[in-house]
């Protein structure tokens, strides 16, 4: 698990050669004026979800991980705390392998990822996004799923 400001992006060029690409996307795009959809970087290899949606108080949210993909979740307005342990530390509840999504009961470390900053999640990473700082409050958040194969 990383996180870090999105100015620092370049820092992590050599992760992978899909990363890169991920991270170049949110800083040469306008993510503020992309409509919410999802945009093709590298086919299914690389691809943007822009969402927008009110943050939950933390009960209402679950730790998910990921077969295949690795998430990058960047932060456009707002702010969101966001969960974290090692897939290895949590117990699989619920897989939906044609997704490449599995829910998992885990305790784990709680932190904010603040405007303008994201955080990644290999298929390792068990992570709980969605999770309000204070009070539920409405988000831009761009998801970038990335294949590193």
């Amino acid at each position: 698990m990383i996180i870090d400001k999105l100015s620092n992006a370049k820092l992590y060029d050599n992760l992978h050669p899909r990363v890169k690409k991920a991270l170049d996307f949110l800083l040469e795009n306008d993510l503020e004026a992309l409509e919410v959809g999802t945009y093709h970087v590298e086919e299914n290899n690389v691809f943007v979800m822009i969402q927008e949606y009110e943050t939950k108080l933390p009960e209402e949210c679950r730790y998910e991980s990921h077969y295949r993909y690795t998430d990058i979740q960047y932060v456009i307005k707002g702010q969101e705390r966001m969960g974290y342990t090692h897939i290895e530390n949590a117990k699989v509840v619920e897989e939906y392998t044609d997704k490449d999504l599995m829910f998992l009961e885990a305790n784990g470390d709680n932190f904010t990822v603040h405007e303008g900053s994201f955080a990644i999640f290999t298929p390792e990473d068990a992570h709980r996004p969605g999770m309000c700082v204070d009070q539920p409050q409405p988000i831009r958040k761009a998801v970038v799923k990335v294949l590193c194969d």
